[in-house]
């Protein structure tokens, strides 16, 4: 402490009154930028490396990219206030953000915003934490102390008016007031003591402090609004007071200092930020200029903060943010400016040295100026001291002669030491005259021989006698826009369109080198720019189309472009440095290209130049510095003290859009995507981007980058500009995404950063799926041998069923056989007995008694006979051996034939037997014999069976009708509807008239004899008391149709 404060005590004596400024590369960003308010009142690096800014509306991250502001809203997880006064990180992680209306706490796993506690009502100025973990603050003048693990406030009684605090190297708790007081607080007693900070100072018109910062762990300083900084002795218990005052004797308003290095330190004022530079004597006060764009955007600085990377923030009031990168490439720049001697013009065209240490600099649009580096002072030479045009495109010194070659107004020649034109030159028709006045390029030989490359033409300049020939061997008419000579004497001249041309004075050997469409090994382009010799003494050429290397063995060339990484392969000029590296201006930035491996590094405007694009024939190069000219002013750097870039940024990941909307914690993210590792999508979430940032400041555009998804790529995607990746339609799988980056000096980061990302498939390629899949599988497999089994036993109860009926069929044939076999043996009797019968009933007339016996066995031989017809005929039906043979019949008369023939019988029974017939005759086509038989067998069961009465009718006939209907109706027992199909069947009985007489077989020859006719015949639903079987016949059958029936005879 002793010896820091010797050490600052004897530098401000030393450097009273020797302020002054220096030319400042600054970064500005502010609302422009995407900040949320100009307004910077305090700044932090967090852990992970991303910056915080608060200012008088919001709160804003910043990844060296984008900014991200926290503003006020009705969410309870929002920030409750938008001014933000001080900011702190604690060493659990969480962010700690005072307002003027009470402290926040920022959780970053799940980005949200809590009130401390609601007693700190107040503006929240100072934040620190001690050595046991709690979180000390000031509040509206009060000390409170917060303990993270139980959630807990306390007031700490004792000092009042508390401004700021920290935690001083001694581990203790050291706080200030606003009425000039530092104090330290005892754990032991928890009481403070304080001690005066104005005891033995200049008087003050005010004793406010501003803020405490701890200094080694001996010292604090403490910034204050009238004098300055002071610093404060932790083991004496003393203060001093240290640069109270600017060289004009103002006061000073510090509001923040910062130990940069050892012996360096800035100080944030409402004057700027001052640069106390203890072991090199120094003061640098750094100011806003209203001249220049690379100055500090605002005097009321109000914060400084030193990043990891060493690169230094300083939050102004009006002017947003400023950065100080640190400089591992430095340019230093050179352009018009208002009130101060500058560069007249932005287009610098040539720069060449004189032998006084001056350089003059040629512009297309100012003129001509001399610039001085030792005392850094240019001056400027315009039209009507004699210089023809503002215009200056050649420039040559020649001895204490400067050539100046105009656009369209000739060549002039100052002399240097008297600053006077001596001599121009016009252009004109004569023999020995230029013949243009358009003096592009000039070029001095080791000879002292001057050439003039102009619109038309490359002229010698004849010394003696004061003109200008044509270079012999070289077309006239040709536009020369460069020439060289190289170590071996020989001419080099570069023209607009026709290539270059080579001359040996000596030999006067000419050669002609020019682009082939059809040769890569050609000129890459037919304008040249620049003609330089290295010194390996290879011949580069600077071209419209790329970089190209002379191979005098060959007579051709190697051109390098774009896949050598050259943003553009537009050459302007070629300088190389003592690494023989070659320093490269091109139209989009400055390239340093290594011959020995072929690849170029491109600087620009991010790495500090002034603009992308430089200018033709602008370069040059002293023993260390090179210069070179762009269409916007001119730069000066030594590559060698360029500084490798060893910081290599921690890489995150900073945003995830799916189907490009962002993905929010409590939806697809569980915690700030920041650090979470891993994420699970669902399989319509499969198209996707992810945002990516390095967390370095130095010059975030330089970074470059590298992705791959394992599961999906082979190799890694290098992007140079984007920070996103783009993925689509991915297939469900588990996939890493990987990123890295590369810093400005190009090494690449040691780990990438990865994210493990699970897509599930659809439900339907899900495991469960696949489980109920199995599951429905099993159900089919199952239910496929259950249909088996069950067609098995069907097949086999269809079988046994089969071989029943096959059986039946038997049983049913054997019947059929044994009746018709019993049908012939009783048919064959009867038939012998039937004949003599008759005989003797034609003799015994005679005789009544024997002859009523004999009618009696007539008749029921009749019977007999008749019943052997019907087995036959039934026999032949199921057979299918029944033919029929239509015949117009009369249907009334056939009907009442029948209807006589069954009286007797009804008679017999007591039946009263009716019939209703139409009144006049009806006919139809029907076989007579068949429909005798059906009739027959209808009428023999309804008396058979009936109880009372029977009938026959014939429904009445229209004329459109195409059947007609017989009804046979009877009183006997009621057929019940379940067997109205059964007894057509053949053998059918009922038990309940099993006691009558009968084979079972007439109902069923009658169906068969109906069917053969393509009628119906039914049993009706019981009408009252009666049964009805229903025959319906059409009345002209379809013999066609009815040829198709049963027709072989048997």
């Amino acid at each position: 402490m002793r010896k820091l404060g010797l050490a600052i005590l004897s530098f401000l004596l030393l450097l009273t009154h020797k302020l002054y400024s220096q030319s400042e590369n600054v970064v500005h960003y502010q609302v422009e930028n995407g900040l949320s308010h100009n307004a910077v009142i305090c700044a932090l690096q967090d852990r992970q490396g991303f910056m915080w800014f608060g200012t008088l509306h919001g709160l804003n991250r910043f990844d060296g990219y984008t900014f991200h502001a926290y503003l006020r809203s009705d969410h309870p997880d929002s920030l409750g206030n938008n001014n933000i006064i001080c900011l702190f990180e604690g060493k659990n992680g969480l962010i700690y953000v005072g307002t003027e209306a009470g402290a926040y706490i920022y959780t970053t796993v799940t980005e949200k915003f809590k009130l401390l506690s609601p007693i700190i009502k107040g503006d929240v100025h100072s934040f620190t934490e001690d050595k046991k973990g709690n979180i000390w603050l000031t509040s509206s003048g009060e000390i409170f102390r917060y303990n993270p693990a139980t959630d807990q406030v306390v007031k700490i009684k004792g000092f009042s008016n508390a401004v700021s605090l920290c935690l001083g190297g001694d581990d203790n708790i050291w706080v200030i007031s606003n009425d000039g007081y530092i104090a330290v607080y005892n754990a032991s007693t928890q009481s403070f003591t304080q001690y005066s900070l104005f005891s033995h100072s200049k008087p003050a018109s005010a004793h406010w402090v501003q803020k405490i910062v701890p200094q080694g762990k001996d010292s604090l300083w403490i910034c204050t609004p009238k004098q300055g900084i002071k610093l404060f002795n932790i083991r004496a218990r003393k203060y001093q007071d240290y640069f109270s005052n600017d060289q004009d004797g103002n006061e000073i308003y510090a509001r923040d200092i910062l130990r940069k290095s050892d012996g360096e330190y800035w100080i944030a004022t409402e004057s700027g930020i001052y640069l106390l530079d203890i072991n090199n004597n120094t003061i640098i006060n750094l100011k806003k200029k209203y001249h220049t764009p690379y100055s500090i955007s605002d005097n009321a600085v109000y914060c400084l903060l030193r990043d990891k990377e060493g690169g230094i923030w300083a939050g102004t009031y009006f002017g947003g943010v400023n950065y100080f990168p640190v400089e591992y490439i430095s340019f230093e720049k050179f352009f018009p400016q208002s009130g101060i001697p500058s560069l007249s013009g932005n287009a610098v065209r040539e720069i060449h040295p004189d032998q006084y240490g001056n350089l003059w600099i040629g512009t297309e649009d100012g003129g001509i100026n001399s610039y001085t580096p030792k005392t850094g002072i240019f001056k400027n030479i315009q039209p009507g001291s004699g210089l023809s045009h503002t215009n200056i495109h050649g420039v040559l010194v020649s001895g204490d002669s400067l050539w100046i070659g105009t656009f369209e107004h000739g060549l002039d020649v100052m002399n240097i030491r008297t600053g006077k034109f001596v001599k121009h030159y016009e252009g004109g028709a004569g023999e020995h005259q230029l013949k243009s006045n358009f003096i592009y390029y000039i070029l001095q030989t080791k000879n002292k021989d001057i050439y003039c490359c102009t619109s038309f033409g490359a002229y010698k300049y004849n010394r003696e006698a004061d003109n200008f020939d044509p270079v012999a061997g070289l077309p006239i008419n040709q536009f020369y826009v460069a020439a060289t000579e190289d170590s071996k004497g020989n001419l080099w001249f570069g023209t607009s369109k026709e290539g270059v041309f080579y001359l040996n004075p000596k030999t006067s050997d000419r050669k002609v080198f020019s682009h082939s469409s059809t040769d890569n090994t050609s000129l890459a382009n037919n304008r040249v720019n620049h003609i330089f010799e290295d010194s390996q003494h290879r011949i580069w050429l600077g071209t419209e189309d790329g970089l190209c290397l002379f191979h005098p063995a060959t007579n051709n060339f190697t051109r390098y472009g774009s896949q050598q990484g050259f943003n553009s392969t537009m050459i302007f000029r070629i300088e190389e440095d003592n690494n023989q590296q070659l320093w490269i201006s091109t139209a989009k930035g400055l390239a340093c290209f290594n011959p020995a491996i072929g690849t170029a590094t491109v600087f620009t405007k991010d790495n500090g130049l002034l603009n992308d694009q430089f200018n033709y024939s602008s370069s040059y190069r002293d023993s260390s510095n090179i210069y070179f000219g762009s269409v916007k002013g001119m730069i000066r750097f030594n590559p060698s003290l360029f500084k490798e870039n060893n910081f290599r940024p921690p890489v995150y990941i900073t945003g995830l859009q799916i189907y490009g909307k962002e993905a929010g914690i409590g939806e697809i993210l569980q915690k700030s995507i920041s650090v979470t590792d891993s994420i699970i999508l669902a399989h319509d979430q499969s198209s996707f981007s992810i945002d990516f940032a390095a967390l370095s400041y130095t010059s975030p555009e330089m970074t470059a980058y590298a992705y791959k998804m394992q599961g999906l790529d082979a190799e890694w995607t290098y992007l140079s500009t984007n920070r996103k990746a783009y993925f689509t339609k991915l297939a469900p799988g588990v996939y890493h995404f990987m990123v890295k980056a590369a810093n400005s000096s190009g090494k690449w980061s040691e780990t990438p950063r990865v994210l493990y990302i699970k897509i599930l498939p659809p439900f339907y390629l899900s495991y469960p799926a696949y489980a109920l899949y199995l599951l429905l599988l099993t159900a089919l497999i199952y239910s496929i041998v259950r249909w088996y089994h069950q067609r098995a036993i069907l097949r086999q109860k269809r079988e046994m069923e089969r071989l029943a009926h096959e059986k039946e069929k038997e049983v049913y044939q054997a019947k059929i056989e044994f009746f018709t076999h019993i049908a012939h043996e009783i048919r064959t009797p009867l038939t012998l007995i039937k004949g003599p019968m008759e005989k003797v009933i034609k003799r015994v007339e005679e005789v009544p008694q024997i002859q009523k016996n004999l009618r009696i066995m007539e008749r029921n031989t009749d019977r007999l006979l008749d019943l052997t017809t019907q087995l036959l005929d039934f026999r032949r039906t199921e057979t299918h051996g029944f033919s029929l043979s239509f015949t117009h019949t009369n249907i009334t008369e056939l009907l009442r034939e029948i209807f006589l023939r069954f009286t007797p019988a009804a008679e017999q029974k007591n039946i009263d037997f009716q019939i209703q017939l139409p009144d006049a005759d009806f006919y139809a086509n029907v076989d007579a014999e068949a429909m005798n038989k059906i009739i027959g067998n209808l009428l023999n069961n309804a008396i058979k069976y009936a109880s009372t009465q029977a009938s026959l009718h014939l429904l009445q006939i229209r004329e459109r009708d195409t059947t007609f209907e017989v009804l046979v109706k009877n009183d006997g027992y009621l057929l019940p509807g379940e067997v109205a199909e059964k007894i057509f069947e053949p053998f059918f009985r009922l038990k309940a008239t099993a006691s009558e007489s009968g084979a079972g077989i007439g109902l069923s020859l009658s169906k068969t004899l109906t069917e053969l006719h393509n009628g119906k015949l039914v049993l009706v639903t019981p009408v009252e008391t009666l049964n009805v079987f229903s025959l319906t016949l059409p009345i002209n059958p379809d013999t066609a149709d009815n040829s198709n029936k049963w027709t072989t005879n048997h």
